[in-house]
């Protein structure tokens, strides 16, 4: 007759749970991960020049200490991703355009969606800022030296701005729905940073011009180099 040996349980002994806890862990499953790469770059302003437009139908007043700086080019073109939504709301900004010598200071801005654009008067009489731009559609009235007034933009979108009074003021708002972002230093570098990797489009913007778009691959934690020329046209002086 066969016999049967019976199997006895054999206690688990600290020990021996010590040496399990050594043996290697079982790799988790894979799991896509994009990770986020940086942009950076520079865009080099190439000027035309073209005969002068009319003047204005309002002449310019004497404003004591004109100020005779001139921005650069650079600084009127916005760098972005296009294409991306982010999956949550960028964080709305505030950003400030001074009234100054007859001028919109800065003329170009950009802001994310939601951001609330103060237009302080820091000149010694009267101005007005009003929009009748498809993104936003606004009149701040008129409003005395000193004082300031504030618009919210909620539309993604280019925003033109101008005053009532002095028709030669205008400056420009890009408005974005996401954060990926940037207008160049006075150089024309630029940095945009966490954007998500893969084949992304930036576009370089400038009013007078439109959109330059160029296709680049962005690699998790690295810095994609990319560059631009722009050919702006300039009134001759």
């Amino acid at each position: 007759m066969y016999k049967i040996r019976m199997l006895h349980r054999v206690p688990v002994t600290a020990a021996f749970a010590a040496a399990l806890a050594l043996l290697p862990a079982r790799p988790p499953a894979a799991s896509p991960q994009a990770g986020t790469g940086t942009i950076a770059g520079k865009v080099t302003v190439t000027k035309m020049r073209r005969p002068p437009l009319p003047t204005a139908a309002y002449g310019r007043r004497d404003v004591p200490k004109r100020s005779t700086h001139s921005t650069p080019e650079t600084r009127n073109v916005v760098i972005y991703v296009s294409g991306l939504k982010p999956s949550a709301s960028p964080s709305p900004m505030r950003a400030e355009i001074v009234q100054r010598d007859e001028q919109f200071v800065p003329q170009l801005t950009a802001v994310t969606v939601g951001s609330t654009v103060d237009f302080p008067n820091q000149d010694p009489f009267f101005h007005n800022v009003f929009s009748l731009s498809r993104a936003a559609t606004f009149d701040l009235g008129r409003y005395r030296s000193g004082t300031s007034k504030s618009q919210v933009l909620d539309t993604p979108g280019v925003v033109k701005v101008f005053c009532h009074l002095h028709s030669q003021m205008s400056a420009v708002i890009m408005v974005l729905d996401h954060g990926w972002f940037t207008i160049p230093a006075d150089d024309g570098t630029f940095t945009i940073r966490d954007i998500p990797a893969g084949e992304r489009t930036v576009v370089a913007w400038h009013e007078r011009i439109g959109d330059r778009k160029d296709k680049v691959r962005i690699a998790p934690g690295g810095t994609t180099r990319i560059s631009f020329t722009l050919p702006v046209l300039e009134p001759n002086q």
